[in-house]
């Protein structure tokens, strides 16, 4: 990775070379310096490729490469000084993990909660420090891909795990710098960095009928740079209706012409799978198609005054079934929803004396067509390529985002202070203010400790806002969440031992939940409602130790503790308030010997909360059930050599049973195997 750097001279200023010793680059230089190899396509803010400087002296010193990486505000910081919690998941870590899909990926970090419904990326629910699976925003290449209709399709995503370089979450809120939805973190998820021409092809086979194949390529010259994958999987289900099959394409493409950097990007998933128990276990037989396309077109210029516009669309398509086999005689036909998602934002940052100002602006507008969710149509419209599909209802809203951030670096101190003003169609045409500042103070070279004060703000979705279903009541008079977040971390860095603490909590208002009285009957329906309050602490520790020499070259032991509690003790919650108390994560790597390598990830996980357990013996909801907590051990072995990689997979070494979400069973043992090939040219 470091002889990928070229070291660019502005002036006097030049960096000769880059290892392991930490150093902040705002201490001493007064020049702007431009790193263009580090300026990534699209990062989960912005990557430092412009630093604040203010004399002419020629400066020589040396500089980690992974102290120059994202930021957690708008305003570029290198890593060192960064005073947020943001976990970075390389390339080269995901190659090594016993995992086949983004969704698998992430479970193995503690600040996520992956609740599997379907796997290998069929549906999952995502959760960042006990928030629910709509208290988050997913980007693609730092753009926001998020579903406003529910949370269970934001992860409904063109691209397989191949075609990721890395992956960055932000723990913690996000809205003051991404907008609505933020609430308690961010991820965003990078395609290919056109580094390099290169082939790519992947074959991967396993029990209950699994089947895989991927291919992805990328081809640069000195101005236009494209980067293609398509991707396609198939299973036939570890139990009855849990079948899957899905389809990814995705392309991106980067101009650099002579007034500034283009990029786009286009992306099409479609999945069809058996959603055994999904929503309800009293009818297992639901089944599911979803279709997502999206794109977005960025451009970057300027010099002093940097103006970064992007404009996206999204289009979600989605077809459920209550009864894949023999409908009930009552069963009045499918469930059909298309949503429209487009938008346009201009990010712009200058570079003072004083600092590093960012503003800017965003327009978001969010449309439903749909026979279940929105309100009354004056007329019907056809579903397309459904022959017995009509929309009969529809929805919009219209989001608009205003910010202002300043960041100013002081010897070792860095501070950063911003305020996004948000105004929505739906909430009395008022404007609502989320500000935030974050502060990061360097010890030594080694060591450094931040605090962080924010607003965050969550809009309801669609389906809040109106579904009604079997087992389901939406509420149109939802209000918006809000939540006060106060966190501190100190971390610590040296070439072998990187350790992270953090502890946070948070303060929710209005806190959106799927609701019913305790002493209710089982079968009595859930009903959207606004909890007055909702607190959330907890604190979070990461060591990770880098023995390259040793045959144990890598250690990561990641612990998440979380405690949630609701003056609203009168109600039992479906998905809210059932966050992971303890989640433990151990990845262990071992180099076996010449290429062999074996990867370890051995996760616990304790849930807090219950569900109301269903019998499929009689039919019929049966009582109150805790979560269980639980050990899991998935295993990789992969011999590396050259250009093809080998490897067998083993998830749930020790064929446990659990559930991530009540009465949804996921998988016991599951074996797999398979090949890549990689060809540079």
């Amino acid at each position: 990775m470091k002889n990928q750097l070229k070291s660019i001279i502005t002036k006097s200023i030049v960096f000769k070379n880059w290892n392991r010793k930490g150093y902040s680059v705002y201490n001493t230089l007064k020049k702007v310096v431009k790193i263009t190899t580090l300026s990534i396509a699209y990062s989960i803010l912005l990557i430092p490729v412009e630093v604040l400087s203010q004399t002419d002296t020629t400066v020589t010193k040396n500089l980690d490469l992974d102290e120059v990486i994202v930021s957690a505000q708008k305003a570029p910081v290198i890593y060192s000084q960064l005073s947020r919690q943001v976990t970075v998941i390389k390339e080269d870590e995901i190659k090594l993990m016993p995992v086949s899909d983004i969704n698998e990926l992430l479970k193995n970090f503690s600040g996520i909660d992956i609740r599997q419904r379907g796997v290998n990326g069929i549906q999952s629910d995502i959760s960042v420090r006990g928030g629910s699976f709509d208290q988050n925003l997913i980007l693609l290449n730092g753009v926001n891909i998020s579903d406003p209709q529910t949370g269970h399709h934001s992860l409904n995503l063109p691209i397989d795990l191949n075609s990721i370089t890395r992956i960055e979450i932000l723990e913690g809120p996000g809205s003051r710098v991404f907008g609505p939805n933020a609430f308690s973190g961010a991820i965003n998820i990078i395609t290919n960095n056109f580094n390099e021409n290169i082939l790519k092809a992947g074959f991967l086979a396993g029990d209950f009928g699994l089947f895989s194949e991927n291919f992805s390529g990328a081809f640069t010259n000195k101005k236009m740079k494209h980067f293609v994958s398509v991707s396609k999987s198939q299973s036939k289900g570890y139990i009855k209706n849990t079948d899957f099959d899905q389809y990814n394409a995705f392309y991106s493409t980067r101009y650099n012409s002579e007034i500034g950097k283009i990029d786009y990007q286009i992306g099409y998933t479609d999945k069809e799978f058996g959603a055994n128990s999904f929503y309800t276990p009293a009818y297992p037989n639901q089944f599911e198609q979803t279709k997502t396309t999206f794109t977005s077109l960025k451009f970057e210029a300027g010099e002093k005054i940097k103006v970064i516009p992007v404009v996206y669309f999204r289009r979600h398509k989605d077809r459920f079934e209550l009864f894949r086999y023999e409908p009930a005689s009552w069963y009045t036909g499918h469930n059909y929803h298309l949503t429209d998602v487009y938008g346009i934002k201009i990010d712009a940052r200058m570079i003072t004396k004083l600092g590093v100002t960012s503003f800017g602006a965003e327009q978001r507008s969010e449309n439903i067509w749909s026979n279940v969710l929105g309100e009354d149509m004056n007329d019907t419209l056809k579903v397309s390529g459904e022959p017995d599909g009509l929309y009969t209802k529809k929805y919009s809203r219209t989001i608009s985002n205003y910010f202002l951030e300043h960041s100013f670096y002081y010897n070792n101190l860095s501070f950063s202070i911003g305020l996004l003003t948000s105004w929505v169609s739906e909430n009395d045409f008022s404007y609502n203010f989320y500000p935030g500042f974050d502060l990061s103070y360097r010890f030594t070279n080694n060591l450094n400790s931040y605090i962080t004060i924010n607003k965050s703000l969550r809009l309801p979705t669609f389906t809040d806002l109106f579904y009604n279903g079997p087992s389901n009541i939406g509420n149109v008079n939802l209000q918006p969440e809000e939540a006060w977040s106060y966190e501190a971390g100190i971390k610590f860095r040296n070439t072998i031992f990187n350790s992270n603490l953090s502890v946070y909590y948070r303060d929710s208002k209005n806190l959106i939940a799927w609701v019913k009285p305790i002493d209710s009957d089982p079968s009595e329906k859930w009903e959207t409602q606004n909890l007055t309050n909702v607190t959330t602490k907890g604190f979070k520790i990461t060591n990770t130790f880098d023995l390259d020499k040793y045959w144990i070259n890598h250690i990561r032991i990641d612990y998440n503790y979380l405690e949630q509690k609701s003056n609203s003790e009168n109600y039992n919650t479906k998905y809210s308030l059932n966050n992971l108390k303890h989640n433990l994560i151990i990845n262990i790597n071992n180099k076996l010997w010449g290429n062999m390598n074996l990867s370890w990830n051995i996760r616990f996980q304790d849930r807090t909360g219950s569900y109301t357990k269903y019998d499929v013996s009689v039919n019929d909801y049966i009582g109150d059930q805790n979560f269980d907590p639980f050990w899991l051990l998935d295993l990789k072995l992969s011999y590396n050599k050259e250009i093809a990689t080998v490897f067998v997979e083993l998830q749930n070494a020790f064929n446990i049973e659990y559930i991530d979400i009540g009465n949804v069973e996921m998988p016991k043992r599951w074996l797999r195997a398979g090949f890549n090939l990689h060809f540079k040219y």
